[in-house]
């Protein structure tokens, strides 16, 4: 199914809305999904896969806590988005030498969009590294991708930091990527629980079922 990037980041942030991430973080999943399906990459898929995966779990549940010097999720698995946020707050010291570690984590190629914002923001390079994949971004939006594990469901192990920007860094330049069918109604079942006629126990509760920060 083909789709334009506009519709790609409007159906992910309101399917990340659905299933449960307050704005901010639907936002950034919107942004996320389209600025890796620009480069080619499978970003609304693993988007669907993520949230389906989520699904019930609470923030608390997939947010980073740090254990050991690694960030490690309570509940399980990282959240790249939850995490990727985290990570944005220490760009500085990201750009300044410091290597970030990340315990088990979900998608792990969903943190790119967020290594990109940091790279433009610090104008350095952030490399992100796990088995089987490394993956450099540069401050102007390219990408350079190594590895059979780009786009691996799980990483046990993933490492954050700054790199030297590549000589061979793609930029993006998908316009109008293809997406899987089942995915993209995978996003779109999601985004319906947004359009939910309010009940008592909704407006209390909130709408949308997982990865909420709610308490």
């Amino acid at each position: 199914m083909i789709f334009s990037l506009n519709e790609v980041e409007a159906m992910g942030r309101r399917a990340a809305r659905g299933a449960g991430l307050n704005w901010g973080h639907a936002e950034e999943a919107g942004k996320a999904a389209r600025w890796i399906a620009a480069h080619g990459l499978p970003g609304a898929e693993l988007l669907a896969e993520l949230l389906s995966r989520n699904e019930g779990l609470s923030h608390h549940d997939v947010a980073p806590a740090a254990t050991d010097g690694i960030w490690q999720a309570p509940g399980g698995r990282l959240c790249p988005l939850i995490t990727g946020a985290a990570l944005s707050d220490r760009a500085g010291e990201i750009a300044s030498g410091h290597a970030f570690e990340l315990g088990a984590t979900s998608f792990p190629l969903l943190l790119a969009p967020y290594a990109a914002a940091i790279a433009r923001a610090t104008g350095t390079a952030v490399e992100l590294t796990w088995e089987g994949a490394r993956l450099v971004v540069t401050p102007k939006g390219g990408l350079a991708a190594e590895g059979d594990g780009v786009a691996a469901r799980d990483a046990e192990r993933v490492t954050c930091r700054g790199a030297n920007s590549p000589s061979a860094a793609a930029p993006a330049g998908i316009a109008h990527p293809d997406v899987d069918g089942s995915a993209w109604q995978r996003l779109v079942a999601f985004a319906q629980i947004t359009y939910a006629p309010a009940t008592e126990s909704s407006r209390l509760a909130g709408a949308g079922a997982g990865i909420t920060d709610n308490d």
